[in-house]
C-alpha cells in the first residue's frame, strides 16, 4: 500500500497557482505595449489616454501603419481617449505648439507628401509608418496635440 498519494495531487495544484501568479505579473507588464497591427486611431487614442494629466509627451513604443485614403478627425481621437470634444489637435503647420511637442512630429513634413492635414482633420494620401507621439499641456487654455514621425 502506498500512503502520501494526495501530496502529488497537492504538488500539482501549487505549480498550478505559481504558474498563475507568474501569469498574472507577466500580463500587467505587457499592459503597457501596443499590440502589433493595432488601428493608428487606438494608438492615437492610447498614446492621449497617457497623457491627458499634462506635462509629458508619450510616443508610441510600435510603429503604426497608416492606410492609403484613411481619414482621421481630432474629435474622434478625443472620443478613444476619453478627452473633450474640441481638446485634440494634429501637429501640422499653423498650429499652436506652445510647448514645441511638435518638433519633428509633424503630420504634414515637408518631405512627406503622404498626408493632407489641419488642425482638425488627418487624410492618408500614400501608406506611410512611423510613430505616433501625443502631448497635453499643463495649462488646460491649450489642446493636446497629436503628432506622427516617418520611420526610416
Amino acid at each position: 500500500m502506498q500512503k502520501g498519494q494526495a501530496f502529488d495531487a497537492f504538488k500539482l495544484l501549487i505549480a498550478a497557482v505559481v504558474a498563475g501568479a507568474i501569469l498574472v505579473i507577466l500580463l500587467s507588464m505587457i499592459g503597457g505595449f501596443v499590440a502589433p497591427g493595432q488601428a493608428p486611431l487606438t494608438v492615437m487614442g492610447q498614446e492621449l489616454n497617457k497623457v491627458k494629466k499634462g506635462g509629458v509627451a508619450s510616443t508610441s513604443s510600435q510603429i503604426v501603419q497608416f492606410s492609403e485614403g484613411e481619414e482621421f478627425s481630432s474629435d474622434a481621437v478625443a472620443r478613444e481617449a476619453s478627452v473633450n470634444l474640441g481638446q485634440v489637435e494634429f501637429c501640422c503647420s499653423g498650429v499652436d505648439d506652445a510647448d514645441s511637442k511638435c518638433d519633428g512630429y509633424f503630420f504634414d513634413e515637408e518631405e512627406s507628401e503622404s498626408f493632407e492635414c489641419d488642425a482638425d482633420t488627418v487624410v492618408v494620401n500614400k501608406a506611410i509608418a512611423g510613430k505616433v507621439r501625443a502631448y497635453c499641456p499643463i495649462s488646460s487654455d491649450h489642446p493636446c496635440i497629436v503628432g506622427f514621425k516617418i520611420s526610416r
